[in-house]
């Protein structure tokens, strides 16, 4: 008997199941951020290290990030896609960012109720991507934006939410559905008690206290999620009022925990924001290099 154990990083524990054939064996070890431990007969036979998900958000169409990817390494894009109305593949964000040398996976997108999109338009977009990722695998996952915002200001409710994530898991099962989760918000005190796959940690704002306590707001939200797989996020520039750009200190040392944080497995991986704002300030992009080149992962 073929038996396999997925074990989470961020927790000490694992969860295994028997595998009756090759094939099964196959469509089980495509999760990227998972690692996993295959035994025969009580004999370890094979062991995977999880593939490091090192991810940039580009919700522009007009910003092509070719040449970021060449630099910095991502393989793993965050897309965005208008609410399905009936457009071919070929001509979705999501295909054209396929199309990048090394970039293995694209995140489709939600979008928040907040800025226009309807109940029906989200269902009807989230029915879609799944439909979609059965055929295309690159599409790794979809990611619900605000999540936990979008209650909290009255524009989604929790019963809404359900009905978006049941629509995506009614057609393809296996397609990661991700969420945010903003610790410095006290967004803890929520249950997350959602059929989901995996949660980004964002630090928006970027004001200096909030960057000088990056670490322990990671630890907090990490503490939220112990049986999940967790990215970390980080923004070049956010904020009310046109925002604050991150000093080369603040953006080295923050993301540089993030690299330690995975190099440990204690992230699947790390997302910067974004494609945009790397082309307003291209020093980021030396910085960035400068810190990525201490990843000790496998891609």
């Amino acid at each position: 008997m073929v038996v396999l154990s997925f074990i989470n990083s961020q927790s000490q524990f694992s969860t295994s199941c028997n595998i009756p054939s090759e094939e099964e064996l196959t469509a089980a070890v495509f999760q990227a951020g998972t690692s996993y431990e295959i035994y025969e007969d009580n004999h370890m036979i094979m062991k995977q290290e999880g593939e490091c998900l090192i991810s940039l958000w580009n919700h522009r169409r007009d910003v092509d990030p070719t040449d970021l990817v060449n630099e910095l390494g991502f393989n793993l894009i965050w897309s965005h896609d208008q609410p399905y109305s009936g457009q071919a593949w070929e001509e979705t964000h999501m295909y054209s960012l396929l199309q990048i040398p090394g970039v293995k996976y694209v995140f489709a997108k939600i979008e928040r109720a907040a800025w226009g999109w309807t109940h029906e338009q989200s269902l009807n977009h989230a029915r879609w991507v799944a439909e979609l990722s059965l055929e295309h695998p690159g599409i790794l996952g979809m990611y619900l934006n605000d999540f936990y915002d979008e209650v909290e200001e009255g524009y989604r409710t929790e019963e809404q939410w359900r009905e978006i994530i049941a629509a995506a898991r009614e057609i393809n099962p296996k397609l990661q559905l991700w969420v945010p989760h903003y610790p410095h918000r006290n967004q803890g005190r929520h249950a997350f008690d959602f059929d989901i796959d995996g949660v980004i940690l964002n630090l928006w704002g970027n004001d200096p206290e909030l960057m000088a306590h990056a670490k322990e707001h990671l630890a907090t939200g990490l503490e939220h999620h112990p049986d999940k797989p967790v990215i970390a996020g980080l923004y070049l520039r956010s904020g009310s009022g046109g925002g604050r750009w991150l000093t080369e200190e603040e953006f080295k040392s923050v993301l540089g925990h993030y690299v330690e944080m995975v190099n440990a497995g204690k992230l699947a991986g790390l997302r910067i924001f974004s494609a945009g704002q790397f082309e307003e300030r291209s020093q980021y992009i030396e910085w960035a290099k400068d810190v990525l080149s201490e990843l000790n992962c496998p891609y």
